[in-house]
Order: C-alpha cells, then sequence, then structure tokens
C-alpha cells in the first residue's frame, strides 16, 4: 500500500508546485469512491506527481524501474512503495498492481509507456490499463494533460547502464482535464479485444488533452484558474 506517512509529508510541497505550474484542472466528474486506473498521457517527468495532486488520494504509480535508480526522485519513489515495471518483465509488477486494486486502492498509469513523443502527440498505448481493468472489473479515469514544451526541462543521464531522459515543467500553465469513468466488459483473453479496448481508452485520453490545450490557449485563461479543485 501507499505509505501515507510520507503522502502527508510530501503533499504541501506537491502542492506547491502545483501552484508554481499553474496547475489548471476542470473535472467532467468527480472521482469514483474506491478502486480505480487513472490514466493519461505524459508529456513530462512532472505528471506523476500533479496527476497524483488531482486525484487527491495516496496512490501507487506503475513507473519504469530505471527512475527509481534517480537520486532523490527515486528515493522517493521507493519511499511511496510505487511499483517498479521492468521492459520485459513486467509480469510481477502486473500482480502487484492487480492485488492493490483488488484491495480498493487507486492506481495511476501511463499507457504511452513511457514520456510522450518529444516533437508532440502521442505513442501508442499498452495493454496493460485494460487488462487490470478487466481482470478487477475497475473504473479506469482518463485524464488529458496539456502544457507549453518552453516551460520543459531537458536532461539525459545513464542509470544502471541504461540512458534515461527526463523532461521537468519548470512553470506552467499546466493543464489537467479529468474524464468520465470508462467501464470495460470483456474477455481478458482476446488480445483483438484488449487492444481495441486500449486505444479507445487513449482516444479518451487524446480528446481530454485537446481539452485542456484549447482552454489554456483561451484568453480568459488566468481568471478561471480553479484553485478551489485541488484537493485540500
Amino acid at each position: 500500500m501507499p505509505n501515507n506517512l510520507m503522502y502527508r509529508l510530501s503533499k504541501p510541497v506537491i502542492r506547491l508546485y502545483g501552484r508554481l505550474l499553474k496547475l489548471d484542472v476542470q473535472r467532467h466528474a468527480p472521482l469514483a469512491e474506491g478502486a480505480k486506473i487513472i490514466v493519461a498521457n505524459h508529456p513530462s517527468t512532472s505528471d506523476p506527481f500533479l496527476i497524483a495532486l488531482v486525484t487527491g488520494e495516496p496512490a501507487r504509480i506503475l513507473i519504469i524501474d530505471h527512475a527509481f535508480r534517480v537520486p532523490v526522485f527515486g528515493a522517493y519513489l521507493r519511499g511511496m512503495h510505487h511499483i517498479p515495471v521492468t521492459p520485459g518483465a513486467g509480469h510481477a509488477a502486473f500482480e502487484t498492481a492487480t492485488c492493490h486494486l483488488q484491495d480498493g486502492g487507486t492506481l495511476i498509469i501511463f499507457p504511452e509507456g513511457g514520456l510522450s513523443p518529444l516533437g508532440g502527440g502521442f505513442r501508442d498505448p499498452h495493454t496493460g490499463a485494460a487488462r487490470l481493468a478487466l481482470i478487477t472489473g475497475t473504473p479506469i479515469i482518463p485524464m488529458g494533460i496539456s502544457l507549453s514544451p518552453e516551460s520543459l526541462w531537458h536532461t539525459e543521464r545513464k542509470y544502471g547502464g541504461k540512458l534515461a531522459a527526463s523532461r521537468w515543467a519548470l512553470h506552467g500553465p499546466y493543464g489537467v482535464t479529468v474524464g468520465q469513468p470508462v467501464y470495460l466488459d470483456g474477455d481478458v483473453e482476446d488480445r483483438a479485444y484488449v487492444s481495441q479496448a486500449s486505444r479507445r481508452v487513449m482516444q479518451h485520453i487524446i480528446e481530454l488533452a485537446e481539452e485542456s490545450q484549447q482552454r489554456l490557449e483561451a484568453p480568459v485563461l488566468w481568471p478561471s484558474i480553479l484553485e478551489p479543485s485541488l484537493p485540500a
């Protein structure tokens, strides 16, 4: 389960970060109670922190394993009991995520499997979120993120012999649109159906990200910053 003490200690820092980025949140529906899978696009390395802030409750995040080797950031991920995903060996992470959902927890997944393309757009989705939803009966909550590419600080370092790129958001605006829950009903062993469902969920994410982008470009952006929507 997530480390509630570390969550409470880190929350004020992340809230401050959200304010510095002028975090703008719009919700099509309140978040469901109990177990749920949050899915979002992944334009920046800052996304896990800010999506967790929007969620407003302790959650575990599926994150690529090399992120756990990054100084300070990796210690935070381990302290929060987030779930490392090793490419080509994701079975253990999948089992941990399944147990977390069955225990009523919230899980955050970035279906693109890594950062979105540097030049813009979206990667094809992985099928993990859809498979977890079908196995556990858990609703999927899509979220769409938009930010300015000029706000990003780019870094590249080697961790464990692997070159890892990071893109940290340094200033706003940073927009998030929360969509309606998506409920999947089908055979998890039907690969064609699971692939189709994953693309459908990704399309929801894309549409929500475009909505966030349109909102951030609107002339009335600054008066509409939704500070009250940030969880207390």
